[in-house]
């Protein structure tokens, strides 16, 4: 299992490469670049690691017989699986083999919230997640 160090570092990374890209992409000639595509392929190669490292957390934490923390995982269980299928929508709809842009407006206020809403789930899982894994760490130590 990564440890919550690692994830904190995913999570950096991730934000930094979501950072870069949306500089990138509000220039229209970049979106074609070759080098964009990579670094947005980079994005969401972390962005899936990330999200099964997550995985082995969710485990640990579904073994708990505390009912609010077993509500806690099942909704970022749920909240990733949204997550995953509005990202899927957003890459079939944009990079299909590099990044296919015919309404650059649309394309940026639509990376835009596909950028906001995985930045909104890393500060969720830094200030909910990871410290419910902690404290399940010292309670079972």
């Amino acid at each position: 299992m990564a440890t919550f160090d690692e994830l904190h570092q995913q999570n950096h990374q991730i934000a930094e490469l979501a950072k870069t890209l949306s500089y990138l992409f509000q220039d229209r000639e970049m979106c074609d670049s070759g080098i964009t595509c990579e670094l947005f392929e980079r994005y969401r190669d972390k962005f899936d690691a990330h999200m099964n490292h997550n995985k082995e957390i969710y485990s640990k934490l579904l073994n708990n017989n505390n009912g609010s923390v077993r509500a806690t995982v099942d909704r970022f269980i749920e909240g990733e699986r949204e997550i995953k299928r509005l990202f899927k929508s957003y890459a079939d709809k944009w990079c299909k083999n590099g990044l296919h842009i015919g309404d650059h407006d649309a394309f940026i206020k639509e990376t835009d919230e596909m950028f906001e809403l995985v930045w909104s789930r890393i500060q969720a899982e830094s200030e909910q997640l990871y410290p419910l894994a902690r404290n399940q760490d010292q309670t079972a130590a």
